[in-house]
């Protein structure tokens, strides 16, 4: 793999947790911290900080800057790789760029086929997220039209960015769906890789069947 693709997938895998994400943020912006430092600065569980320390390690994002022995005061910084990660991740997180587009493949293809008959009349937009692009798939035009470019952008971006589907320390049972509730609509959101996610937003009159329709649309890409 070049350096250009591992870098890639290193960002990819970053923006899949809310809590890599936070922990580079936090690096980045106050310096050397530990885990409860951080933990206290971004107002977030130590067990969730402690374990994307341990993840963002493995992927040579961040390095612990004490000696492995030392049992307090574990102190971690980011690596060269981690600063060059995080710096893109940033920029990328202040725009992103989106474009609607018919399927082009053969899965996107079955995706929105599969979405349309779930949906049907009450669909408001299909939107494939592949850690840098939006890809509208589908769309109500009365959706787009209520929106400026900057709204919906930014109506976007919080939902993919903010609000992050997260692996639960669950029984080892990896979350890879999760539906949000609004007045008129509700947006599934379904992860099928490593910041890879099918957001679908419809209406409120519609119930969808969970966990079984999520299955579906993660299946299409195995």
């Amino acid at each position: 793999m070049g350096d250009t693709d591992e870098m890639s997938d290193i960002r990819a895998y970053v923006r899949s947790s809310k809590y890599r994400l936070t922990v580079l943020e936090q690096l980045f912006e106050r310096g050397d911290a530990t885990p409860t430092e951080i933990a206290e600065y971004a107002d977030v569980r130590q067990p969730h900080v402690s374990r994307a320390l341990s993840e963002l390690r493995a992927r040579d994002v961040v390095e612990l800057r004490v000696s492995e022995s030392r049992r307090v005061k574990r102190y971690y910084g980011l690596t060269e790789r981690g600063r060059d990660v995080w710096s893109t991740i940033r920029e990328n997180m202040r725009s992103i760029e989106w474009f609607i587009e018919e399927p082009s493949d053969t899965t996107m293809r079955s995706v929105v086929e599969l979405v349309r008959g779930e949906f049907g009349d009450c669909l408001r937009l299909v939107v494939a997220y592949d850690g840098e692009t939006l890809r509208i798939l589908h769309t109500d035009d009365e959706v787009l039209a209520s929106y400026s470019d900057e709204e919906f952008e930014r109506g976007v971006r919080n939902l993919v960015l903010e609000h992050s589907i997260e692996t639960l320390e669950l029984s080892d049972q990896e979350c890879w769906s999760e539906i949000m509730h609004f007045r008129d609509i509700s947006v599934l959101k379904v992860r099928y890789g490593d910041g890879e996610q099918i957001l679908i937003s419809f209406d409120n009159d519609h119930n969808v069947r969970l966990p079984a329709f999520s299955e579906d649309v993660v299946s299409l890409f195995r």
